[in-house]
């Protein structure tokens, strides 16, 4: 959360040298730019296991203690079970799910976590998008399991995502 807040506060820097000269790329010409470097991960959560607040990390690696592993990116997960968030490109990337009893936003040792891994969540490039459908959390397992688990790798279909951006006519 800290981070939309930091995004926020850069916008309006960014419009005013684009507005004054800059580097003469719009506003728009770099989120796509953005875009492009990030992978996007959304998905939804039917069978929460909890009843408190819930968070999903995504973590690097597939392998190992997720209190000590790199955070790539953090979400907290809506009210109705939604999430959506965007982070580095990454050679293996594990998604914990929190269920942040203690409202501190940090995985700590013994914190309830349930642990989403797999093939699809490897070699994730800029301007991939992976969804993960129906995900059920089982924290006494430390599982988690996805009714279905897309990964939109590069090329047509990710640039087909994009929302075009109107040019006036010249």
């Amino acid at each position: 959360m800290v981070m939309k807040h930091l995004h926020r506060a850069a916008l309006p820097a960014l419009f005013l040298l684009s507005a004054c000269g800059g580097s003469g790329t719009t506003l728009s010409e770099s989120a796509t730019a953005d875009a492009a470097r990030e992978v996007t991960i959304s998905g939804t959560v039917t069978a929460p296991g909890t009843k408190g607040a819930l968070l999903v990390f995504a973590l690097a690696g597939g392998e190992g203690e997720v209190a000590t592993r790199e955070a790539l990116s953090v979400a907290a997960i809506d009210a109705d079970g939604t999430f959506a968030f965007a982070m580095p490109p990454a050679e293996s990337v594990t998604l914990a799910f929190l269920a942040d009893g203690a409202n501190d936003g940090g995985i700590d040792g013994g914190d309830p976590v349930a642990v989403l891994s797999g093939p699809a969540l490897a070699n994730l490039r800029g301007g991939e998008t992976v969804v993960a459908g129906e995900v059920s959390l089982d924290f006494r397992a430390g599982k988690a399991t996805a009714a279905r688990l897309e990964v939109q790798r590069g090329g047509v279909a990710a640039e087909s995502t994009r929302t075009p951006t109107a040019v006036p006519a010249a």
